[in-house]
């Protein structure tokens, strides 16, 4: 739990658009080191690249988990632990989102060629042939736009007609473009074949079986053992950093918006390395990790150049962050407030990164491109990992 007696300061970030308060102490070095295995040698590299990634404040707190084999390596800050809470931003995307949109298909209660118009009476006649498969790959046509306020007063379907009034930004499936609003109606869709809302079905699919702890949405400001990673909490005294997850008062949004523990996330990642079929089957999980996306027109490079495979992030040479670790064929998800998590099946190899990455650069730096600096953090300590392991 982080402590009451902490220096204080604020900062607006126009980067950003948001005022943070800082509650933090200062944090030096690694406060706790947890190995686990057989012959384990210190990551001192990785400690290395901490403590760099610290005094260029790259995050103030944070939780770092290494898996390679049957071995473990586990670095945390002060007052973080594995049950501490942390924003997981677009690892909700996958986290649970596509996670549930997989275990649907491999239950046949959803295909991927379903149509928009199959859930949703009455969309217009440009959308109403987008798929679950373009939902999920990022290549509907549909953008991020800025809801209203208090979008999610008018419900699930009154959020939906808001994101199908917006023109498509391309044809259907002709371009890659990362997207929050398609992720927010697949999960519409999820809710609606499960017959729950997002929140149950995390709970009854993914949380329960592997056996998870505190991983959930909607948590209250004052919430015990939450690590602060940029917050706004105008609604009730919950927290919602981002704008659109905000204006949907409450709604689960499948596209982020939920809290999640570093113990919790090793729990779905090590699941995913097993092939776990408490979460899908294996034909699905052969079906999620494929890049559908390779080869596709970029429609904002600039914002994102990755591929995608069903909800997934498809390690290449197009994925910045993790290749230089990381074989062709991994798979992960990243988070803009500074979460990540990349894995590799063969080799037993993974790494978590959850921490106030973001937060920390606005505090900081309050003028700049933040995003390209967590996306550095990532790829120095992917880097570090990689020397350590002898990758």
């Amino acid at each position: 739990m982080l402590s009451d007696n902490v220096n204080r300061k604020s900062a607006f970030c126009a980067n950003c658009a948001y005022f943070a308060v800082d509650y933090r102490e200062k944090t030096c070095y690694t406060e706790t080191t947890i190995m686990k295995g057989q012959n384990i040698m210190e990551l001192k590299n990785t400690l290395l690249e901490i403590q760099t990634q610290l005094d260029k404040h790259a995050f103030s707190q944070y939780a770092i988990l290494v898996g390679y084999g049957d071995r473990e390596w586990q670095y945390m800050s002060e007052g973080v632990d594995l049950d501490s809470y942390f924003d997981a931003a677009s690892i909700g995307k996958v986290f649970p989102t596509s996670a549930l949109a997989l275990h649907a298909i491999s239950e046949g209660l959803l295909s991927l060629d379903d149509t928009l118009e199959k859930y949703f009476p009455g969309v217009p006649k440009d959308k109403n042939k987008i798929t679950v498969k373009n939902l999920m790959t990022h290549t509907s046509g549909l953008l991020r736009r800025q809801y209203p306020k208090r979008l999610g007063l008018r419900g699930r379907k009154g959020v939906a007609e808001f994101i199908f009034s917006n023109p498509l930004a391309y044809e259907t499936g002709s371009h890659f473009a990362y997207c929050c609003d398609g992720i927010i109606l697949l999960g519409f869709i999820v809710e609606k074949v499960l017959g729950m809302t997002l929140e149950e079905a995390f709970e009854t699919y993914v949380k329960k079986p592997l056996g998870m702890t505190r991983s959930t949405y909607h948590i209250k400001i004052d919430e015990e053992n939450m690590v602060m990673c940029n917050h706004r909490a105008d609604l009730g005294g919950l927290i919602y950093d981002d704008n659109n997850v905000r204006e949907l008062c409450g709604i689960p949004a499948g596209c982020g918006g939920n809290f999640i523990t570093a113990g919790d996330l090793q729990k779905f990642v090590k699941a995913l390395i097993r092939k776990d079929p408490c979460l899908y089957s294996d034909e699905t999980f052969a079906l999620a990790e494929q890049n559908y996306t390779g080869g596709l027109p970029i429609l904002d490079a600039i914002r994102n150049t990755e591929n995608h495979g069903l909800g997934f992030v498809y390690v290449n040479e197009a994925c910045l962050q993790a290749r230089d670790l990381f074989p062709e064929g991994s798979i992960g998800h990243s988070g803009w407030s500074g979460q990540s998590f990349y894995l590799n099946r063969e080799l037993g190899l993974y790494v978590i990164i959850l921490s106030d990455s973001m937060r920390s650069f606005c505090l900081n730096y309050p003028k700049g491109n933040h995003s390209d600096k967590v996306h550095q953090m990532r790829i120095d300590i992917h880097r570090a990992v990689k020397k350590d392991l002898g990758l």
